[in-house]
């Protein structure tokens, strides 16, 4: 039975005029494969009596050539159309009716089967080539991405701890790059390689996700470039303090997150950098900006002077993408006094709008608008191998998803005027720059939640501080960075956190040495460590001394020393450095008016 065909089992009872199902075999099925009391195709049948019957063209009126399952069985279809269509409806007698029930009306279940498995297999195949095509166009995505290494060297910058929970705060560097490459003297200079890091914000996530600070640094803030090595190649630290922006210049951005390593004293984690192209991609892709412009906006381009971008908007609400939004983040002489502090400003505002829209806009959330955006990123972005791939970034914007917008503070490195280039540079403003910095090395929030914490660690653990009095270390500060004066300021504050502080002039040797190191006194470990926190070198810089008669401590400043040193020991600060520019994302400011 199993090798049978059931489509000849089906043969015409022409007594009863309906079909029945017989068995190979079976009653009836003798002969010529015809039913009971049938004839063989082609041939006459006989009556109940014997007699014989003549066959007649009322069986087949129209002639119609016996079908392929008739032939088959050899028997003549002679049953017109709609009997045809009828005849799944007649429900089969006797031993046959109870077989059929069993096995279903409809098509004989070893087709049902073979269908079904064809079904099967199809689909399947369509999910594997579906799931094949999306995997490769992430790699595909994946392969644009550029990468670099995350630092150009940190040594003695501890990394981010974890909380009692185990989760770590995270510290991205944001990099808006200058560079013109590939397009020629269209923003109003000449085309050069790496480009400066014309924007750079610093941004701490908290452990738990439920704040953000974005600190941004101003380009022309003086600092202490550290020694960067890239791919192999040196770049020598810089020879006393320089413009921030100019760290893009030594390597890349390894030496920008270096830079900012030094400055706030733990290592970052990660880095994205943007140049003016993906600007304007960037915000195509999320189809503008909405900014609120307080004023109209005339930003000329001026022969012969610098500065100048050519917009020009009207005051109100308005949309910017392409090369509207790339001229709005580059304009200076629009804003307030015309200079990059104002400027920042008006940036802050339009990341502002950006944070909003990325969060709020449903065109984002879903998986093609993800896609879309992530298509446009891979061309746009340069970030470090930790964050080379696009579901690395997703995840990462999964995570500032968390953020609430009124915990996303935007604001500025407290500056000052540098004195000897008050016109044209700052350098950080202390201790405002150092508080800020410890609030983010402590992961502290500058935002005040307006609820209490659901979950608390059980105790806080506490590090294991040596307690040392620092009026019992004395200290000989020597100056091998090439820096003027750099020793007398390294003993001053180092006099102000209590030390007992001299300089004594140039380093031993007489050279110029690329690293700092504090030598101390046999079995003053403990003392060393607390004087290796308060200058911000960090243990990699200690040195025990061979001698047995040595009693003083020397700190060595090399041309990698710290520009911003860690704030005194005590009790980090809680609150952020009163006077300075704090807005959260949550607001909707409008960008600053030009001063009259």
């Amino acid at each position: 039975m199993d090798d049978a065909d059931v489509a000849d089992m089906w043969v015409m009872n022409p007594d009863t005029g309906s079909f029945e199902l017989r068995a190979p075999g079976g009653p009836g099925a003798a002969g010529a494969g015809a039913g009971a009391g049938s004839g063989s195709a082609g041939a006459p049948g006989k009556d109940d009596s014997g007699a014989a019957r003549p066959r007649s063209r009322a069986a087949n009126p129209e002639g119609r050539r016996p079908s392929a399952v008739a032939a088959a069985s050899g028997r003549e279809a002679d049953e017109d159309p709609p009997r045809r269509r009828e005849r799944a409806g007649n429900a089969p007698a006797g031993r046959a009716a109870t077989r059929s029930g069993a096995r279903g009306e409809g098509p004989p279940k070893s087709k049902v089967k073979r269908r079904l498995k064809w079904i099967a297999i199809s689909v399947v195949g369509i999910i594997v080539v579906l799931a094949g095509s999306a995997y490769g166009y992430i790699k595909y995505l994946d392969s644009k991405i550029t990468t670099t290494a995350k630092n150009a060297g940190s040594e003695g910058v501890p990394k981010t701890e974890e909380d009692a929970f185990g989760r770590k705060p995270l510290n991205i560097v944001l990099i808006g790059n200058d560079s013109r490459k590939g397009l020629g003297k269209k923003y109003g200079a000449a085309e050069h390689t790496e480009g400066l890091a014309d924007v750079t914000i610093l941004m701490h996530v908290s452990a738990d996700r439920s704040n953000a600070t974005l600190v941004s640094i101003p380009r022309d803030t003086m600092v202490q470039i550290p020694k960067c090595v890239v791919d192999g190649k040196t770049y020598p630290a810089s020879n006393g303090p320089q413009s921030f922006n100019e760290s893009l210049a030594n390597g890349g951005p390894p030496c920008t997150v270096s830079t900012v390593d030094k400055m706030l004293g733990v290592q970052v984690d990660h880095y994205i950098m943007i140049d003016f192209t993906g600007v304007k991609k960037m915000t195509d892709a999320v189809d503008g900006v909405d900014m609120c412009i307080s004023e109209p906006i005339n930003d000329p381009v001026l022969p012969n002077q610098q500065g100048g971008t050519d917009l020009k908007l009207d005051a109100g609400d308005q949309n910017l993408s392409g090369e509207t939004a790339l001229k709005f983040l580059r304009a200076r002489h629009a804003f307030g006094d015309g200079s990059d502090l104002a400027r920042i400003k008006a940036q802050k505002a339009f990341l502002m709008a950006l944070t909003r829209k990325l969060k709020n806009s449903a065109s984002l959330t879903n998986v093609e608008g993800m896609f879309k955006l992530a298509n446009i990123a891979v061309e746009s972005l340069t970030v470090d191998n930790g964050l080379g791939g696009v579901d690395k970034l997703i995840s990462l914007g999964n995570q500032l998803k968390k953020v609430p917008e009124k915990r996303m503070a935007f604001t500025t490195l407290p500056i000052e005027e540098y004195p000897p280039m008050a016109k044209s540079k700052v350098q950080p403003k202390q201790p405002e720059a150092n508080n800020l910095m410890a609030m983010l090395r402590n992961d502290t929030p500058v935002t005040k939640d307006d609820k209490p914490a659901t979950e608390q660690p059980a105790t806080s653990p506490t590090p294991d501080v040596p307690k040392i009095d620092p009026a019992t270390v004395k200290v000989d500060v020597r100056n091998g960075s090439g820096v003027n004066k750099r020793a007398n300021e390294v003993a001053a504050d180092l006099v102000g956190r209590k030390f007992v502080a001299v300089p004594s002039g140039n380093a031993r040797d007489g050279k110029i040495h690329p690293t700092s190191t504090i030598t101390y006194p046999k079995g003053r470990l403990d003392a060393a460590k607390a004087l290796a926190a308060a200058t911000g070198l960090g243990d990699g810089a200690l040195v025990e001394s061979t001698s047995t008669t040595l009693t003083r401590f020397e700190v060595l400043i090399g041309k990698d020393f710290p520009a911003t040193p860690p704030p005194a020991a005590g009790t980090p600060p809680t609150d952020p450095p009163k006077n300075i520019d704090l807005e959260t994302a949550d607001k909707n400011v409008c960008a600053p008016k030009k001063n009259k």
